[in-house]
């Protein structure tokens, strides 16, 4: 075949081929959820789930006193169930920062 036949040959291929595949669509990046407070304004709590929990009364004695200490400081989320709140809240971040333990 001579060089000219190849290459009207290589044209018609290629006039012929399908059109080149699309590249993949880019995955959207999704940003993290917002951080949720612990103890969110009245009203913004509907998707909370309510709870019993049992404390020694030593235990509610110190949440009640620490709450009124900071209601004096003038802060607001001064109750047992804001404490509570709170300390879980502070628990579960502590948790997630740290590393979980090499596994061998």
């Amino acid at each position: 075949m001579t060089r000219k036949a190849r290459l009207q040959t290589l044209a018609a291929d290629l006039r012929s081929a399908a059109a080149p595949p699309e590249p993949p669509p880019a995955v959207p990046v999704v940003p993290p959820p917002p951080p949720r407070l612990p103890n969110p304004a009245r009203g913004l709590r509907g998707d909370f789930q309510k709870i019993t929990i049992t404390l020694p009364m030593d235990m509610l004695r110190e949440l009640r006193l620490l709450g009124l200490a900071r209601r004096a400081d003038g802060a607001k989320s001064t109750g047992v169930s804001e404490l509570v709140r709170e300390a879980i809240y502070d628990l579960l971040e502590r948790a997630h920062a740290t590393e979980p333990p090499p596994t061998s």
